[in-house]
């Protein structure tokens, strides 16, 4: 008999409205990502956003995780059970011999980030990483350090790549602090120079950044402690959507500015995410798999 497995999906659900009396959303009609293709990035980043918040609370076991995806952009979590195994299925399975010989909290922060890479890829590219193949294949294919060669070019790839290895997003973080480079600078620089589609990118850069990261980039395209600056983008932007929603995006990036509830999913994990992608970067391309590959752990 196979060993039972935890849980790991994302599903949509198409209905416009739930309230109190409508069917759960585990009752509705609910639809893989792969057959709705017709979802836009926005409302994909939107999900990816708050499934990050989730995977940030820290937990003693590796937990199932089973999430609905309304149209408005939020997500619900269903309540489970957790089965007697302690293993996802293979396209969100941290490879366990990668992992064997580290201790037991290390094994359970791992596998959950790993899990959430593999979700934040299916949920903006629609498809789960290497569903073409076989099992084995799979987990071969992760314990050597090869996963999908789409991920580099989809958004928020640097948060999947973080996930997919501690290694990586701990590489990442020594880059950017790194002074002597200048990767705050040349971010600041290009956040200037393009303070619209910096402003646009806001939810890539913030979510999945360091603090130190992401509030000096939130800085350069307007958001301050007293709130949007004069003539910035920010200002611009504000101007644009009228009142602003509580829990929105905008709304998200002023309180992480403001230092307030927002930069705990900021903080997260220690996770040097898609902020360096979005804005042209520390590393990215061929430069950003080669330190990948050199610094993931393998079966080897």
């Amino acid at each position: 008999m196979a060993p039972a497995q935890l849980t790991c999906r994302f599903r949509v659900s198409k209905a416009e409205n739930h309230d109190a009396d409508a069917e759960r959303p585990e009752d509705s009609a609910v639809f893989d990502l792969k057959d709705c293709p017709e979802v836009g990035n926005e409302v994909r980043m939107q999900w990816a956003s708050q499934v990050v918040k989730y995977f940030s609370v820290a937990h003693d076991s590796v937990r199932p995780w089973d999430f609905i995806g309304k149209l408005d952009g939020s997500v619900e979590l269903l309540s489970l059970s957790a089965p007697a195994g302690d293993l996802y299925s293979a396209q969100f399975r941290i490879p366990p011999e990668t992992i064997r010989e580290l201790d037991h909290p290390d094994k359970v922060r791992r596998a959950e980030r790993f899990a959430m890479a593999s979700l934040l890829y299916e949920i903006i590219s629609g498809k789960k990483p290497f569903e073409e193949l076989t099992d084995e294949e799979v987990q071969h294919r992760f314990s050597n350090a090869d996963f999908p060669d789409d991920a580099s070019s989809l958004p928020n790839s640097l948060l999947m790549y973080s996930g997919w290895s501690e290694e990586f997003s701990e590489e990442l973080n020594k880059q950017v602090q790194t002074r002597d480079a200048g990767p705050l600078q040349k971010i600041t620089n290009y956040a200037k120079a393009h303070p619209v589609r910096t402003g646009i990118q806001a939810v890539g850069l913030t979510l999945s950044a360091v603090s130190f990261f992401a509030v000096p980039v939130l800085g350069a395209v307007g958001f301050t402690a007293a709130g949007p600056a004069a003539g910035s983008a920010a200002a611009a932007w504000q101007a644009s959507i009228g009142a602003v929603e509580a829990g929105s995006l905008f709304a998200w990036c002023q309180s992480a500015a403001m230092g307030g509830a927002a930069m705990g999913g900021i903080q997260f994990a220690g996770i040097a995410g898609a902020a360096i992608s979005r804005v042209g970067g520390v590393v990215e391309g061929p430069a950003m798999l080669e330190t990948f590959k050199r610094v993931c752990r393998t079966a080897k």
